[in-house]
């Protein structure tokens, strides 16, 4: 039998330059990421608040003056912050969410009125306050390693104002389907040059703009691999007592295949005739398994 080991890389020392090692993605480029974070989020929001379905609806980019809007006149407010300059991450809570759902606690049918009221009642606020401890412990177990601080809370995001007016902020909503009479939203804000905080391990790992292509067995790190691969020149059968009777001098007539395999395990890879090259044996590949025949 031949046996070859192909010769193993030698080590190679790392060698990282500096602007390697401080590429980061921009911000906009982790818009995706944060959706992807959102899409995990829907699913241990569903746990934690046991609601029959939590979806999301994408993040989204927004100027900070438009955020009170997207909230709609009543909710349930807080602001977290983050990072060492305390950046702040804004929760928002459907407010006619949380009356139904405190309507229907009390044995109310959770039908409510066009007219709502400019704060939440505290009952309502009570509520609100345990939803969003709910939801933060959800937010900070999928940024596993980021420490949200509870800030301010309010009724009011213009009021609260945790962004300035032209920050540009991405947003991610999340719509909530439970024994409301109507799907209600949860809104996540941060300030999207913030993102990079957020999701460090992403930022410093995402992908570069240009094309993709997937690496070869010519290129690193397959190429230099090392495999032992197996020629067999001789597969014969030999009754027992002619093994047991077998000494020195003894000869055994053998032939030798004439499509001889080369293998790599139990994969056999090509076939071969013996020959020779500079003054050792060598084989022949004639056909092939990963290609057309050579012969």
């Amino acid at each position: 039998m031949m046996r070859e080991t192909f010769p193993s890389a030698a080590g190679r020392a790392a060698a990282h330059c500096d602007a390697l090692l401080k590429r980061r993605a921009a911000p906009r480029e982790l818009g995706h990421d944060f959706e992807l974070f959102g899409e995990r989020l829907a699913g241990a929001l569903r746990q934690v608040l046991s609601a029959r379905q939590v979806r999301s609806l994408g993040a989204s980019p927004l100027a900070a003056s438009e955020l009170a809007e997207r909230c709609g006149p009543l909710a349930a407010s807080s602001v977290h912050t983050f990072g060492p300059d305390d950046r702040a991450m804004l929760l928002s809570l459907d407010g006619r969410a949380l009356l139904a759902q405190l309507d229907r606690a009390f044995g109310g049918s959770g039908a409510l009125g066009d007219t709502l009221p400019a704060e939440l009642p505290l009952s309502a606020d009570l509520l609100a306050q345990r939803l969003e401890k709910q939801a933060m412990a959800a937010v900070a177990g999928e940024l596993a390693g980021i420490e949200l601080r509870p800030g301010r809370r309010g009724p009011n995001v213009a009021q609260l104002a945790p962004f300035e007016p032209a920050t540009a902020l991405t947003v991610l909503e999340l719509e909530v389907t439970d024994d409301s009479e109507a799907p209600w939203r949860i809104v996540l804000a941060a300030e999207t040059e913030a993102l990079p905080l957020l999701l460090p391990r992403s930022a410093a790992t995402h992908p570069h703009s240009g094309p993709k292509r997937k690496a070869g067995a010519g290129d690193a790190p397959f190429a230099d691999l090392p495999l032992t691969a197996s020629a067999t020149l001789v597969d014969m059968t030999v009754p027992l007592h002619r093994f047991a009777g077998l000494a020195p001098g003894d000869v055994l007539p053998i032939m030798v295949a004439r499509s001889v395999p080369l293998r790599i395990g139990e994969t056999t890879l090509a076939r071969g005739t013996v020959g020779e090259v500079d003054k050792q044996v060598a084989l022949q590949i004639t056909q092939c398994s990963l290609g057309k025949d050579t012969q």
